[in-house]
């Protein structure tokens, strides 16, 4: 009488548990997916969107959340001015980038939870400004890699653990001020905290017509030129260099070079995934195309492990790149861009534009990209629709190989006032087929074939991609 009984508990025991327990969803064969933005210059809420009535940004919301992981290049500082112990620098990435704290909310809120700090605004408000951005990150519970106490930890991966796997990021700037980088520590003297570099020499040669040309200038400078014709000159604060013809050689730091490809070896044998990220604003022959040792540098970066190299700064979009069945994205351009609302500002801007002590922010941006009779802007960023487009970057990998890419057109409200100007929603109709009909055809050049389908860029991988 007792065996049913026994048998019912041993089904219990060992049997329904095997049943509950789901399998593991990891593995070489795991599909899994990352979102990815441009640039992200916040500094007011936008929880209020987020809701069915703004189906532009709620579904684009929705979107990003939808991913298995989400990423953002963080270009500023996050912290309230009225608590903040530390004081504007005198070297700056451009403007004095600065949002409340509350925008990491909603930041997080959408859905972003992995961060890049390695950009030219990383030490704005110095290394004050760059921990209390750290600590609010972590905080918040999340990752974030490219800047940090010293060299080594400015280099290292921050990692990211999903039912899908574990996602390292590593994060650089070739693009920063001088003091923002990172110093490794010694045995007996401490690190610099800063960013984790990427430094680019930079060359310039010129042909023997042009070094005579630039003799002539040089002298008319008061410069004293060597007659010796295999001798460089130096014509206003920059040096030439004797070539056969006119060009600039960019190279990358070999020490550089060296620690990230061996940070990326690392990452990726701690990981199942790694995504790498870097603050270049360097182009190449012209603005859309990435330098040639931009190239080489994100080819290397996935020979050595990386699932995808994302580049950020040109704060416009560039041509996509599958490279051995890994993405490279060149230039995701701005994702928020909110450039004209930055209040209070420090006093250097006042001077930098001319404008009177207690001038008002309005005056400051009046001032910087100019007022023309009908009140438009006459100058910079303002003026053109290139910054003000984009795409939310949607792709789905096989283990570490991309199968699919989803480009989701965004705008970010060019034609509105400067205090609605720079937050992203999904475009639609001419204006997102505008967008991947551009991003098409920069791609193209990589043999990257985009196609507009149902108001989004696709590319399906074909047995030719992994290769």
């Amino acid at each position: 009488m007792r065996r049913p009984l026994i048998s019912g508990l041993l089904l219990v025991l060992f049997v329904l548990p095997l049943v509950a327990q789901p399998r593991s969803t990891m593995g070489p064969e795991t599909e899994w997916s990352l979102a990815a933005v441009g640039d992200v210059i916040m500094n007011r809420r936008v929880a209020s969107f987020d809701q069915p009535g703004d189906p532009g940004f709620h579904d684009m919301a929705n979107l990003i959340r939808g991913a298995d992981a989400a990423f953002m290049n963080l270009e500023q500082s996050l912290f309230r001015l009225s608590e903040f112990a530390g004081w504007p620098e005198a070297e700056k990435g451009g403007n004095y980038e600065l949002g409340p704290p509350e925008v990491l909310q909603d930041l997080k809120a959408m859905g972003f939870d992995l961060y890049n700090r390695a950009n030219n605004h990383t030490t704005d408000y110095g290394v004050t400004g760059l921990r209390a951005t750290n600590k609010l990150l972590d905080e918040m519970g999340l990752v974030h890699a490219g800047a940090g106490e010293n060299l080594g930890w400015a280099s290292r991966p921050g990692y990211l653990d999903t039912p899908k796997g574990r996602i390292a990021l590593i994060g650089m700037a070739s693009t920063f001020t001088p003091m923002s980088r990172a110093g490794a520590a010694s045995p007996d003297v401490m690190g610099r905290p800063g960013l984790n570099p990427l430094r680019v020499a930079e060359r310039v040669e010129a042909s023997p017509q042009t070094m005579g040309l630039l003799g002539q200038l040089a002298r008319v400078y008061g410069a004293a030129v060597n007659a010796d014709p295999s001798r460089q000159v130096r014509v206003l604060g920059t040096t030439i260099f004797p070539g056969a013809t006119d060009r600039v050689v960019s190279t990358v730091n070999p020490d550089d070079y060296a620690r990230i490809v061996r940070e990326v070896r690392n990452a990726a044998d701690q990981a199942d995934h790694v995504v790498v990220n870097s603050h270049s604003h360097q182009s190449g022959s012209t603005p859309v195309t990435p330098p040639e040792w931009m190239v080489a540098f994100a080819h290397d970066v996935i020979d050595a492990g990386a699932t995808t190299f994302i580049i950020e700064g040109p704060h416009r979009l560039r041509g996509i790149e599958i490279y051995k069945g890994r993405p490279i994205f060149y230039s995701l351009a701005n994702f928020f861009f909110h450039l004209e609302t930055i209040d209070p500002m420090p006093s250097d801007i006042r001077e930098q534009f001319r404008v009177k002590p207690d001038a008002l922010a309005s005056e400051i941006y009046d001032a910087r990209f100019g007022v023309g009779a009908d009140g438009e802007p006459t100058t910079g960023y303002p003026t053109e629709s290139v910054p003000w487009e984009s795409v939310l970057a949607l792709a789905k990998f096989r283990g570490n190989e991309v199968v699919e890419l989803r480009l989701h057109p965004v705008e970010l409200n060019w034609k509105a006032p400067r205090s609605q100007r720079g937050t992203p929603r999904l475009a639609s109709g001419p204006a997102g087929r505008k967008i991947i009909e551009e991003l098409a055809r920069l791609s193209k050049p990589f043999g990257t074939d985009i196609r507009y389908e149902d108001g989004v860029g696709v590319w399906r991988a074909t047995l030719n991609d992994r290769h």
